[in-house]
């Protein structure tokens, strides 16, 4: 193994640094594919599938993981005293994998990759990504072929196409065949660390045998943790190297498709690896070199608290920033202030589709300035997300999120653009564990108070949709209403409204009306720029409420007539908008009546088939929600509706975990269809799942219903 490694790193430095172009790639792609497909590794010979795997889509009878990373001193005639530290790392993975239906042979059927990026950065020089991606086909015969580099695309991506990409349709791989192919990456990086490995034990698909062997510079931090089961490694040592090996043979649970946190549930391992670098923070327990496996969460929760400390920057606010933090001291109290302040700054991020600071540890540090020049009186904490590993089992200082806390317990996180205002708890850290600290000063240093981020309720997360249907002809003409409340809102503003409107309904309240008055800038550009994005957004939202409608009813429409937003969800309103179309293929011709497919306008339902009607394990939800429908189909003069069709219609399931109800009338000349479905829990246990699938298959099976209309 070690022979090898050092075959890699040759490869590696065969190349001359000073220039690099598509002819050293070329001659660099074939020296790594000599070398990867040269290794002794027996378990990708094996061509064997256990029969109880014949249903699979497809099985993974081969997967191998290795990493090398080092650090070297590097000259460079723009840094200081001519050295810059740089952090080499190489990442393989390999799959043999055998395709046994459509949906595998689609997914590996083609690749999209970067072939190489060779940025400069101003003062340390040139970092260097390079990717090789390998590929054979096996044929049932035993016949293997490896796909000849004369079949990849180039494509160039990235600022004047500097970012060399690059894509392959595999040729003559069939159904029953074997893929054997290979990622090699290499990230040479300047003063800076790399990110995060994970190790991910189990997959979509079973897998025969897994293997990982890891290689780090001794000089550096390495820092993992195990999580949810996830087997440890087997940790050694040579001269320069700490090694980590971890092997794990029949995997046969697989990742489920709904309802499933893999961050929560899979078992994987999180691998961090430190160097002493200037562009990074460079927390206290990664200054110690070497290995440490599992390493205490108070130390690392520590180096969380101290990079919040290190952040505090003194702010320079712009005059619409004072304006506000002026205004934000005439109100009544606490949280309508901070609210304010917060449902301000989340306006901005949501017109322009960026996070307010994209370092989340700044933007508390300025949150906090903020509500300390509005007079607004707080608390610190720490938690973690749920697309992280939990504040109990945190393993780098970077996955930690800073919030802040009003002494009501109202919390206040990073903002993103998705987020649905200053009054609602982003979904992603409700019901996470955090811990806080009340002092105003030296609060890195504690005590720190254990804390749950509050959650909310499915009465909190409702999204309700009015639907008017009447027949036109063969077609069926819809007014469709969406509102929405709560986590429901996220997303919603950012993807559906003009940055127009967000500033005449978000703006109001700041005297900032127009689009223009946001942009801080002269009167004749700012006319520009607010022109620009209005034909921008136009284009932009019109494509994506044409995906909102097909997705709705799994079908694009014949027509969209009309489109609007009348509540953009500030204020703690709900979001709600309007879309007005018509539809082909819901009307159909019986005889002398006619048939109306009413269980295609509440929305498409979940359908699980397969070995997902079967579960081990709890369902994960974002949220608890509601989802509500109100139907109004109009009876065609001349018709009447019947009685038997109607009654059918009306459905009952309600347990602990969830309600699924339809209520269907004839009033007025209309069919009234009212549909509930909510979801009460978050996380519904797996003891629960049949009584959760009873109401998905009910769900389900109405969007199969019709209703007939009798002929007079």
């Amino acid at each position: 193994m070690k022979k090898a490694l050092f075959a890699l790193l040759l490869v590696v430095i065969a190349l001359p640094v000073s220039a690099f172009d598509d002819k050293d790639y070329k001659a660099y792609v074939e020296k790594v594919k000599k070398e990867v497909w040269s290794r002794n590794l027996p378990q990708f010979k094996n061509r064997n599938v256990p029969a109880r795997f014949n249903n699979e889509s497809a099985v993974i009878l081969a997967r191998y993981e290795e990493a090398t990373v080092d650090q070297k001193r590097k000259f460079s005639i723009y840094a200081n005293q001519g050295i810059v530290k740089q952090i080499n790392s190489t990442h393989l993975q390999r799959y043999l994998i055998k395709i046994n239906d459509k949906a595998a042979l689609e997914k590996f059927s083609t690749f999209d990759y970067r072939k190489f990026d060779r940025p400069i950065y101003g003062g340390l020089g040139r970092d260097d990504h390079r990717t090789v991606l390998g590929v054979k086909v096996i044929k049932p015969s035993g016949q293997e072929k490896e796909v000849d580099s004369s079949d990849y695309q180039d494509v160039e991506e990235g600022k004047k196409g500097k970012e060399k990409r690059a894509k392959l349709a595999v040729p003559d791989l069939q159904i029953g065949d074997m893929i054997d192919y290979f990622i090699y990456d290499i990230d040479n990086v300047k003063e800076e660390n790399i990110p995060p490995l994970s190790f991910v034990f189990r997959s979509e698909y079973p897998i025969l045998d897994y293997q990982i062997h890891c290689a780090i510079d001794k000089k550096m931090c390495t820092q993992y943790r195990t999580l949810n089961g996830a087997p440890d490694f087997v940790a050694s040592n040579t001269d320069d190297e700490v090694v980590l090996d971890a092997r794990v043979k029949d995997i046969d649970k697989t990742l489920p498709k709904y309802g499933y946190n893999a961050v929560a549930q899979a078992p994987y391992t999180l691998l961090y690896i430190t160097g002493k670098v200037e562009l990074s923070y460079v927390p206290e327990s990664t200054k110690k070199k070497g290995l440490q496996a599992n390493p205490s969460v108070e130390v690392i929760q520590k180096d969380a608290w101290n990079l919040w400390a290190n952040s505090k920057i003194s702010w320079s606010m712009d005059k619409p920033m004072l304006k506000v933090i002026k205004q934000a001291k005439t109100l009544a109290d606490d949280q309508a202030k901070a609210d304010y302040i917060y449902n301000y700054m989340l306006m901005r991020s949501i017109v322009y589709k960026t996070p307010y600071m994209y370092y989340d540890s700044r933007f508390a540090s300025l949150f906090s300035e903020l509500l300390e020049r509005a007079d607004v009186s707080f608390s610190r904490a720490l938690t973690t997300s749920w697309e992280n590993e939990p504040y109990d089992k945190i393993i780098s200082y970077s996955d930690a999120t800073p919030i802040i806390v009003l002494k009501n317990g109202k919390v206040y996180v990073p903002i993103y653009p998705y987020f649905a205002g200053g009054n609602v708890v982003p979904s992603t850290f409700q019901n996470r564990d955090a811990s806080r600290c009340d002092l105003p000063k030296k609060y890195y240093k504690g005590p720190f108070t254990a804390m749950k981020i509050p959650g909310s309720t499915a009465e909190d997360n409702v999204r309700t949709v009015d639907v008017k249907a009447s027949v036109d002809g063969g077609l069926l003409h819809i007014v469709r209403q969406s509102t929405s409340t709560g986590c429901e809102k996220e997303g919603l503003a950012m993807t559906l409204a003009s940055a127009e409107e967000m500033a005449q309904s978000w703006g109001k309240p700041y005297g900032m009306e127009t689009y223009e008055s946001l942009l801080l800038e002269k009167k004749s550009k700012a006319e520009g720029l607010a022109k620009e994005r209005a034909e921008k957004d136009k284009k932009d939202i019109e494509e994506r409420f044409k995906d909102e409608v097909k997705s709705f009813h799994d079908k694009a429409p014949v027509k969209i007539n009309a489109t609007r937003v009348t509540s953009f969800g500030n204020d703690n309103q709900p979001f709600t908008y309007q879309t007005d179309y018509t539809m082909d293929g819901l009307v159909k011709k019986a005889g002398r009546n006619l048939t109306i497919s009413v269980g295609q306008l509440i929305g498409q339902q979940k359908h699980l088939e397969g070995k997902e009607r079967k579960r081990s394990e709890d369902v994960y939800y974002d949220y608890p929600s509601s989802y509500k429908v109100n139907l109004d189909l109009e009876v065609p003069s001349g018709y009447s509706v019947s009685a038997e069709s109607l009654q059918k219609l009306n459905t009952l399931v309600d347990n602990a975990a969830i309600r699924f109800e339809v209520n269907a009338e004839q009033a007025k000349g209309k069919v009234i269809v009212h549909v509930q479905k909510v979801y009460k829990k978050q996380i519904v246990p797996v003891a629960e799942w049949a009584q959760l699938l009873e109401a998905l298959d009910k769900a389900y099976a109405f969007t199969n219903q019709q209703v007939i209309l009798k002929k007079n």
